[in-house]
């Protein structure tokens, strides 16, 4: 996570600002968060992240993410 003295970036997709400790969706996945990420690679049908948005969204993390079926 980014120390409080550092500028936050912010993700190229959404605008959300990246590393925040408050914010498990905010990681940095390379200049974007992975609230965006996770769900582009879930929609993929990639499956390691469909697992994690799917905890994700039983968790209460995406509340309207809705699980595409291929």
């Amino acid at each position: 996570m980014v120390e409080p003295s550092q500028p936050l970036k912010k993700c190229t997709l959404c605008g959300r600002e990246l590393n925040r400790v408050d914010d498990p969706l905010s990681g940095d996945c390379g200049g974007d968060c992975w609230g965006c990420i996770g769900e582009i690679e879930a929609d993929l049908g990639w499956e390691e992240s469909l697992e994690a948005v799917r905890k994700e969204h039983e968790a209460g993390l995406r509340p309207s993410w809705v699980e595409r079926k291929p």
